[in-house]
């Protein structure tokens, strides 16, 4: 599904001094009560400089109102993935709260504790514990407030609904204990961004005691979202705004020569923008900026043609920025040297879009005392520091107020829109709001980049495997994040960003000879993580060797699995998705005319352990039943079957939900998504030229069995998105013998690889 699996109250975007409220179609979007009085309620509604958010203060993290009703504070954000769900029920469960007395303003980088960027498969995990040890510091300080009033010991206390109750039955709410009032509690820090930790005098729940955490509490933004009430960062409005667009060239590497303004006026324009290589115009109006643009006479001088048409090719003679080894284990060559067979294959996997159902989109507000952004980004603070070192300011006089957009998936770890609009709204001196059209975010949002995966694996005569290698040649996934929005780039003072991700994975199954590469090449194009950070090209490759090697041992590819899976618990998500699907060995295709029915399986278990680019992820299987027209080419999924230990479960309505979601975006990212060039230039502006899988194209039916555990919480909004390639294609291969090992597994491929069969 292409809105992070559907699934905020209309929220955290009120703006108190900020040229009025925010508004949308006239109607007020929001206004948080702002809960706590001082020091907090000044930084809330300060015109700046905006100073960062203490940790270690109780008061940063939690407000408790004199209604008793609970804001919670976190750097964090929900892309649509369903954490603000999860994170009210570990404060309710934490505080003895009812779930609809708390409410989260998430991402104000002058209101919450930064926190760092958030992703799918690190938000719950790494956010819970801080969270939690914050409510449940607060509880106990409350617990000692009402402990004094009636004289008696905190052990004599006990709490329901926020209602602090002695044996004899006096009791006392919350809001009469601290209502409006700030805690003044000092927390112990550890770590800093999104590895950040808390520590106090309280102690957590035991799991054993949950009431609302495990349980499959409704989302918190559904409503809002089902009555068509729900305010994206498309909605926001502040008094005064005018509207920008940007000017962006025809192909990659194109300079500007010159803006020869308008034939004719075009009605509405306040200005045109231009600084190196960045073009924007601000108007009235909407529709004045889109008609400006079009009018505008633009020059743009050809740079040295560069041919991405073939991106496998242009990444193979790309120079290597660094090696990386990812595994090694044993004697990869005397491993080899004992082998019976040895299977090889190179993988070829293409850049791919985000494909976020709403552009990118930010409003800016750029004044002497300081400059406020609302934005659907990933990392607030991160967009903060980059969009002040971009205008030259000091980071304290930028504040960065998230509002969700529409989709990210990676895509709004860099926010675009939020640099253009900043840049707009400090030439007009107003507010400016910035949204890009459909074909700029087709062609100019940073991509997943393309990868190719050369493997060799070799199996001895029992059918173990004694050598597995493998190389993952591709550009870093991260450098787009930091240092290198568009707009900054285009204005020739972007720093650049070296961070490198996304290379190979060291398989989790027990391989006694290995070595496993990463070969970081220059940036083809502007990157970007995807849902998953390369965890699915890797998957491919890995899955689909496996399969081979069970094809040339002659086993069944789930046993093949089991025999080589060490971690009990990777065994048990194999064993659990084979009994759910029926699973019986080595069946045999199924011909109905010119359909080929099989299934395949694909796994990602790392057990306890983590994979080498994305820290703890949970452990998951997948089986698929495809169809394959023999004379169009054409493979459907039709059923799916998936089992997941994602560890401690804090809701399972939700969990399900992304292992339903990122099962859909792993299958159309197998059968459809593929950017296309034409030289210098994206070929694929739109849906028709970058399609994803419509609803008539869905399974029919996904069916999803959680596995709970007493272990901690493991990523999971990214994992279930990796293993339907290497399971579509190990279905393809056990129905026609052919193995396909380039993305996406298109008719024409699928038709082709059959006819030279």
């Amino acid at each position: 599904m292409r809105c992070e699996d559907i699934p905020l109250v209309a929220g955290g975007v009120g703006s108190p001094g900020r040229r009025g409220f925010l508004k949308a179609g006239g109607a007020l979007v929001v206004a948080f009560a702002l809960p706590v009085a001082g020091a907090e309620q000044a930084r809330a509604g300060a015109a700046g400089p905006f100073a960062e958010v203490p940790h270690d203060q109780l008061d940063s993290w939690l407000a408790v109102a004199q209604d008793g009703s609970v804001s919670a504070f976190t750097g964090r954000i929900d892309m649509g993935t369903g954490v603000e769900t999860v994170f009210t029920q570990a404060v309710a469960e934490e505080l003895d709260v009812p779930l609809g007395a708390v409410a989260f303003v998430m991402g104000d980088t002058a209101r919450t504790p930064e926190q760092g960027k958030s992703t799918a498969s690190n938000n719950i995990a790494r956010n819970l514990p801080p969270i939690r040890q914050a409510a449940a510091e607060a509880r106990l300080a409350l617990l000692e407030l009402a402990a004094a009033k009636f004289g008696v010991p905190v052990s004599a206390l006990s709490v329901e609904d926020g209602v602090v109750s002695t044996g004899d039955g006096r009791a006392v709410r919350y809001g009469e204990l601290v209502g409006g009032k700030r805690f003044d509690i000092r927390l112990g820090v550890k770590g800093e961004g999104n590895s950040l930790t808390l520590s106090g005098r309280a102690k957590p729940k035991d799991p054993k005691d949950f009431k609302i955490l495990g349980t499959p509490a409704p989302r918190v933004d559904i409503p809002a979202k089902v009555r068509g009430e729900f305010r994206y960062v498309h909605d926001v409005v502040v008094d005064g705004m005018a509207y920008g667009t940007v000017v962006l060239p025809p192909a990659r590497g194109m300079k500007l020569v010159s803006v020869d303004g308008f034939a004719q006026p075009v009605p509405g324009v306040v200005k045109v923008v231009s600084k190196g290589n960045f073009v924007g115009i601000v108007a009235e109006t909407e529709q004045a900026a889109v008609r400006a643009r079009m009018a505008l006479k633009v020059n743009w001088a050809q740079a040295e043609q560069a041919d991405f048409d073939d991106m496998y090719a242009l990444i193979d003679k790309a120079p290597i920025v660094k090696d990386v080894t990812e595994g090694e284990l044993g004697d990869i060559e005397a491993g080899f040297a004992k082998a019976a067979h040895v299977v090889e294959g190179t993988y070829y996997l293409p850049d791919n879009s985000h494909g976020m159902m709403g552009p990118s989109c930010a409003v800016a507000d750029f004044r002497a005392e300081g400059l406020t952004i609302w934005s659907g980004t990933q990392w607030p603070d991160g967009t903060r520091r980059d969009v002040a070192a971009m205008l030259g300011l000091p980071v304290e006089k930028v504040r960065v107020v998230w509002v969700q957009g529409a989709g990210s998936y990676g895509r709004l770890g860099v926010d675009d829109a939020a640099a253009d609009a900043a840049l707009l709204s400090q030439a007009v001196g107003r507010p400016v709001r910035v949204q890009w059209q459909r074909a700029d975010e087709h062609q100019w949002s940073p991509f997943c980049p393309a990868a190719v995966i050369r493997t060799k694996a070799g199996i001895d005569r029992g059918g173990a495997i004694v050598a597995w290698q493998f190389e993952n040649r591709t550009p870093g996934h991260s450098t787009g994040e930091r240092g290198n929005i568009l707009a900054w780039r285009a204005l020739g003072t972007s720093p650049g960003h070296k961070r490198l991700s996304g290379g190979a994975d060291t398989p989790g199954y027990g391989i006694p000879n290995l070595r496993v590469v990463t070969h970081y090449t220059e940036e083809t194009v502007r990157a970007i993580y995807m849902r998953s950070v390369a965890g699915i090209q890797n998957t491919f490759a890995i899955e689909s060797m496996m399969d081979d090697l069970a094809a040339k041992a002659g086993v069944d590819p789930v046993e093949f699995r089991l025999r080589h899976t060490p971690s009990e618990r990777a065994r048990h998500v194999i064993e659990t998705v084979a009994k759910a699907a029926a699973w019986k060995p080595k069946q045999k295709p199924v011909v109905k005319g010119d359909l080929i029915e099989c299934r395949g399986i694909a796994a990602m278990c790392p057990g306890d352990g983590a994979l080498s680019n994305h820290g703890a992820w949970g452990n998951l299987a997948t089986i698929v039943d495809v169809a394959i027209d023999k004379r169009t080419g054409l493979v459907r999924v039709k059923r799916a079957f998936v089992a997941f230990d994602a560890g401690r479960i804090a809701n399972p309505d939700g969990l399900r939900a992304q292992a339903e979601g990122g099962t859909i975006m792993g299958i159309s990212r197998t059968l459809k998504e593929q950017v296309l060039y034409r030289g210098a230039s994206v070929a694929s502006t739109d849906w028709l030229t970058y399609p994803v899988l419509q609803f008539s194209e869905m399974p029919e039916s996904i069916e999803v069995t959680l596995i709970d555990s007493d272990r901690p919480p493991l990523g999971a909004g990214e994992v279930p998105n990796v293993t339907p390639p290497g399971a579509i294609g190990n279905a393809i291969f056990a129905a026609t013998g052919v193995r396909l090992r380039s993305l996406p597994l298109t008719p024409d491929k699928v038709r082709a690889a059959l006819a030279s069969a």
